[in-house]
């Protein structure tokens, strides 16, 4: 894997000019197609800086108290979509009036 780093650190470096020719001979040298080079050469991870972690307020309803009873409606409502699962529409849907 040491080709690799060194060709990445190289094509980072170049202008597109310098690029094509470095992607030339790492095609012709590893025997890649040119697609499949790029995107090798692009999705480096060992120099890559890892994202930053999201900031802002934690959601309210990843929590599982409030996941798993409006799952359970959603499963009774048969996986009905969010615009007519909503207050007014769940309890007629669950519930239908006994005629």
């Amino acid at each position: 894997m040491e080709y690799p780093e060194s060709i990445f650190l190289r094509f980072k470096r170049a202008s597109k000019k310098q690029k094509g020719l470095i992607l030339n001979e790492f095609c012709l040298n590893c025997g890649y197609h040119r697609k499949h080079a790029v995107r090798l050469l692009n999705r480096f991870k060992r120099f890559t800086k890892p994202k930053p972690k999201k900031r802002g307020k934690p959601s309210i309803y990843n929590k599982p108290k409030i996941i798993e009873p409006l799952k359970r409606i959603w499963l009774e409502a048969n996986l009905l979509c969010s615009k007519l699962l909503n207050p007014n529409n769940a309890v007629s849907i669950i519930c239908p009036p006994v005629p």
